[in-house]
């Protein structure tokens, strides 16, 4: 059986003229509909110079599409007029200081990415000098193209910001730990350590690749646990020894650890203070002696199952927190993660969503990892389904304060998205298998684990 015939769009080919491809012909075709926004002349010069990389452009085609929209009028960019350029080639090399073929090239590709229209003479001929009367297009570049890639463009910007605050986030973090493993090095006397650390601090202020930046943090973290496995004390019992093992009940009052009892402790020389003479309340009532004694009695619980949790109890099984946020499948090593695996993902998805290195830290510090995990993986599923946090870093550090306050109810957050997810499969399971594939694709349900 032959192979079925499939057509491809064809590129026209005209001698003497300028060649256009299917993507220039489309570009051209967009200008005859609405364009979906009018952007500024301004608005658009800022956004395009925060994206030198991320417009997919090369540096040629960069320079020389600023320099065109920095030069057209600013009335041009209005609603119901044209921003439209015409120059010689004499002149946009000299604007880039380009050479002829580079500036061809320049101008090749930001039409066949669609930022721009050339517009070329009566007859078609490429740079053919021709004003045209009133009606009739000029020749030039017709920059209007751009107001049908701003959506686009302001999307790629959404995304750079948040890559930005990741990157900013993983050499943060890789500072940190930095600290740590440099002292520890330090004291125990080892060298290569602490030069790998000051190699692995140089390498990641050279990069911006966000996976290069998390191999070099994992690099980091693994030469922490080699240095506290290092700095872990060795109990030495001697195998064919008389002499008895010294254990606490045994110490010398000199190093005698300290309790409710024994009070402050002295040497034999100086042991002439006591806590029975300290009155620091009426009716002579010790306080600080009732205090401490009732610490030891009823000692504060500062894990996460403590009374002041911001969880309350609820018990959220890892497919639940995978489902309610599928940011975090990408980033778990297994499909069935730990809380401590969990935890680390979210601590990739706060760089993502903009919440600096110092800000985890604190979260951390106050709330517990897991707990500020479970904020930011709150923070991601409210993202996911449309809501918009403008300062991710101060609305997590809000949450923070607020669980220090204990006013903070992460329960009733994720009894929420239960519930939303849980309609949300009702609605799939009823819709059509088409509009099943569709939901799936857009909620990124169909990745695979």
């Amino acid at each position: 059986m032959l192979p079925l015939h499939t057509e491809t769009p064809c590129v026209l080919r005209r001698r003497g003229k300028r060649t256009l491809t299917p993507a220039m012909l489309e570009a051209r075709d967009e200008l005859m509909q609405p364009p979906p926004d009018c952007p500024e002349k301004y608005a658009l010069l800022n956004v395009l110079r925060a994206l030198p990389r991320a417009l997919g452009l090369s540096r040629n085609a960069y320079l020389l599409l600023l320099r065109m929209v920095e030069k057209t009028p600013t009335e041009s960019w209005e609603m119901l007029k044209t921003p439209f350029i015409y120059a010689h080639n004499s002149t946009l090399m000299s604007w880039t200081g380009l050479s002829l073929t580079a500036l061809r090239r320049a101008v090749r590709e930001l039409a066949e990415a669609k930022m721009l229209v050339p517009c070329d003479g009566r007859n078609g001929q490429r740079g053919k000098r021709w004003q045209g009367a009133e009606g009739e297009i000029q020749v030039g570049f017709n920059l209007g193209a751009l107001r049908y890639r701003w959506p686009g463009i302001l999307g790629k910007l959404e995304e750079e910001k948040r890559r930005r605050s990741q990157v900013s986030f993983l050499r943060d973090a890789i500072a940190d730990l930095n600290e740590t493993v440099r002292q520890s090095a330090d004291a125990s006397g080892d060298q290569a350590v602490a030069m790998e650390a000051a190699r692995i601090m140089r390498l990641r202020r050279g990069t911006e690749q966000t996976e290069t930046l998390t191999a070099y943090y994992d690099a980091m973290k693994a030469l922490f646990a080699n240095v506290q496995m290092a700095g872990k004390p060795v109990d030495k019992v001697p195998k064919n020894s008389s002499e008895p093992v010294h254990n606490a009940s045994k110490c010398t009052p000199e190093v005698a650890p300290m309790d409710a009892q024994t009070g402050t402790h002295y040497t034999e020389r100086k042991n002439n203070q006591t806590l029975d003479v300290v009155v620091v309340a009426p009716k002579r009532r010790n306080r600080i002696e009732t205090m401490r004694c009732a610490g030891q009695e009823a000692p504060i619980d500062l894990g996460e199952n403590r009374e002041r949790s911001a969880l309350r109890g609820f018990r959220g099984t890892a497919m639940f927190y995978l489902s309610v946020c599928p940011d975090l499948r990408d980033l778990c090593p297994t499909s069935t993660p730990n809380r401590d695996e969990l935890a680390d993902a979210a601590e990739q998805i706060s760089g993502q969503l903009g919440i600096s290195f110092q800000s985890w830290r604190v979260g951390c510090s106050i709330l517990g990892k897991f707990e500020a995990a479970v904020a930011v993986i709150v923070m991601a599923a409210r993202r996911d389904h449309g809501e918009s946090i403008r300062h991710p870093d101060a609305y997590f550090r809000s949450l923070v304060d607020r669980g220090a306050r204990n006013t903070l109810f992460l329960d009733r957050s994720l009894y929420a998205l239960r519930d939303i997810h849980g309609v949300e499969r009702v609605d799939m399971a009823l819709a059509p298998p088409k509009m099943q594939r569709l939901r799936s694709s857009k909620r990124g349900e169909a990745r695979p684990s």
